[in-house]
């Protein structure tokens, strides 16, 4: 059920939140950049036009349907028509993005085009709305972490005030928004080069923040209660693991002078999974533990981020030669 202290007016018998608003907003510039750029990736002149079609329905049904999937055990017991109530629940952004690129590659199709030069083209919008999607969280009092303690960082962009509470809590959106406005610049600066190259670097760079960010909220973020395990820090970890398969399927079938040395490679995978392995520990050590201080493992888990980063980095972007 939504929340009507959030609610401006109602359209149709449907209400209207600031947080939707703000999120139209979004989405408006980032088609807008995407047809200011395609002309730049090699893409036709309509290309942003069919996009948008695909895209606005696309992206709103993986984005509802990734939500209700990760939550398939409070609908079972309220009942799957639950599901279908658009206005009651949410909706989880990598559905979202499942369902801009079932559209970038329908787009293709259609326009007989590249699907990587369009995801490509799409990289640099993709994280502007990302950025300006966190920012719309401000409206809906989502995108909070723990309480602030220091009285040095009690104030906005650091942490954001509940007049319920009368606390002050880390605002984890602005973090989370400040990382995708640094991969959007990233991306804009960086020239169109070989097929795939921005969609790669977009992806692990979100990944390797998103699993960081993800674990310091303490909000209605989604997660599966039985084992308590964050649906969007496992997407990321599995989004990197899935890119890392299929680039080594490629280097096992390349030619010994144009890849990586195998004992590079190896030593990359362990490194990743080991950071697979003390996220897990300090994610459970924040909730669980008396003995580890909470900082300590957000600091490890900062730690582990970055080797994700860089060891996907490796091995997406510089095992093969080419």
């Amino acid at each position: 059920m939504y929340d009507l202290q959030y609610v401006l007016f109602e359209l149709f018998g449907l209400p209207v939140t600031a947080y939707a608003l703000c999120m139209a907003a979004a989405l408006a510039i980032g088609l807008g950049l995407l047809a200011w750029q395609q002309k730049k990736h090699g893409l036709n002149g309509d290309t942003a036009e069919i996009f948008a079609l695909l895209a606005l329905p696309l992206g709103l049904l993986g984005a509802r349907v990734f939500y209700c999937l990760a939550r398939l055990d409070f609908y079972i017991e309220m009942g799957l028509q639950e599901m279908f109530l658009l206005w009651h629940g949410g909706y989880a952004l990598w559905g979202a993005v499942g369902g801009a690129v079932i559209a970038a590659i329908l787009t293709a199709k259609i326009t007989k085009q590249s699907c990587v030069k369009l995801l490509d083209a799409l990289a640099a919008p993709a994280a502007l709305m990302i950025a300006l999607g966190r920012l719309a969280e401000l409206t809906n009092g989502e995108g909070k972490g723990l309480e602030v303690v220091s009285p040095i960082f009690q104030r906005f962009p650091f942490a954001l005030y509940n007049a319920d509470y009368e606390m002050w809590f880390w605002a984890i959106c602005v973090f989370e928004a400040a990382a995708a406005l640094v991969i959007f610049a990233l991306l804009l600066a960086k020239k169109p080069g070989r097929d795939g190259v921005k969609t790669k670097l977009f992806l692990i760079l979100y990944c390797a923040s998103q699993i960081l960010l993800e674990c310091l909220r303490a909000d209605n973020f989604l997660h599966w209660t039985r084992v308590f395990i964050r649906v969007s820090q496992l997407t990321a970890v599995l989004v990197l693991a899935g890119m890392m398969f299929r680039t080594l399927h490629r280097w096992r079938k390349t030619d010994t002078a144009a890849r990586l040395p195998k004992q590079r490679v190896i030593l990359n995978w362990v490194i990743f999974l080991v950071c697979v392995g003390v996220s897990i520990w300090m994610q459970f050590a924040v909730q669980k533990s008396a003995y580890i201080p909470a900082w300590l493992c957000y600091t490890v888990m900062a730690l582990c981020s970055v080797g994700f980063g860089v060891t996907s980095y490796q091995l997406i972007m510089k095992s093969i030669k080419e």
